[in-house]
């Protein structure tokens, strides 16, 4: 058909003419009708012929289409992803999962917000192909991937330890403290480093959430330890006053990227991991050297 002669198509191919006309023969005898008809002009396309060519073009090109999908699903550049995501990083997950779908503009992906517990039973259960959760104990239905990254001391408008250029424990005995709750990791530290310097602290507040401790410290309320990502983004508000500066002794803020162990991964989520992992390699180094200075 698109050669236009039998004699032009055996050429194309490769092949005797004669075993060209055989093959149409059997495709003819197959079929039940007859595909080209010899005139006086040359081998003419029946009706018939010129219809089942058209199935023949879709079916080519769905499979040329297979063939890609084939392609992209082995380079975990297509499918859907279930990605379930810790509150304190709820503000730098969809910047990463935004750079990773403009770079594999086919993948579907939800987003979903939930408390780290919660995330690390959806991934565990395969509800989640993947969870950014605060670092868990070791647990045999999770695969965990873990990052340390250095916490602030947040400083409210005003504050007489702004001229320094670190914070001690010693610095906040006495001075109004936010803290995130009693067992939440950073306070547990910081707790800790009290009793080990035989410093007290003068808890006034309590909350959930990074953000909400600072934007408490924002206020005036008191000073709290603040993990780099919500230092970060919080800074870019044109009403934050905050002062950060490094905290010594160091306290970390742990988090982790979790798979499930008993689940069947997609390439696609590891493609993803790979990106995320990159991500939070680059946050590390650059927040071990950022002072936030004002």
């Amino acid at each position: 058909m698109s050669s236009g002669s039998i004699s032009k198509a055996a050429r194309r191919l490769g092949l005797t003419q004669p075993a060209v006309s055989s093959a149409i023969a059997n495709l003819e005898s197959d079929m039940g009708f007859m595909l080209f008809k010899r005139n006086h002009y040359g081998t003419e396309m029946t009706i018939e012929a010129k219809t089942f060519s058209e199935g023949v073009e879709r079916a080519l090109k769905a499979l040329s289409n297979l063939e890609e999908l084939a392609e992209n699903l082995k380079n975990g550049r297509v499918g859907k992803l279930q990605i379930g995501c810790m509150p304190g990083l709820a503000t730098l997950a969809p910047r990463i999962v935004a750079g990773f779908m403009r770079n594999n503009p086919d993948v579907k992906l939800s987003l979903q917000t939930f408390p780290s517990r919660k995330v690390e039973e959806w991934v565990a259960g395969g509800h989640f192909d993947l969870g950014i959760v605060e670092k868990p104990q070791a647990k045999n239905e999770l695969e965990i991937f873990p990052y340390s990254f250095r916490m602030f001391c947040a400083l409210p408008p005003g504050s007489p330890l702004a001229d320094k250029k670190e914070i001690t424990i010693e610095d906040l005995e006495g001075r109004p403290i936010i803290t995130l709750g009693d067992a939440h990791q950073s306070t547990m530290q910081l707790r800790s480093l009290a009793y080990k310097h035989n410093c007290s602290l003068n808890v006034v507040a309590e909350t959930q959430l990074f953000p909400s401790a600072m934007a408490l410290v924002n206020e005036g309320v008191g000073y709290a330890l603040i993990d780099p990502v919500t230092a970060m983004e919080y800074g870019k508000r044109n009403d934050n006053t905050v002062v950060l500066r490094p905290f010594t002794p160091q306290v970390e803020f742990e988090v982790a990227i979790i798979l499930p162990k008993f689940h069947l991964v997609s390439r696609l989520c590891h493609q993803f991991q790979t990106a995320l992992k990159e991500e939070f390699d680059q946050m590390a180094t650059s927040f071990s050297t950022e002072r936030f200075e004002r």
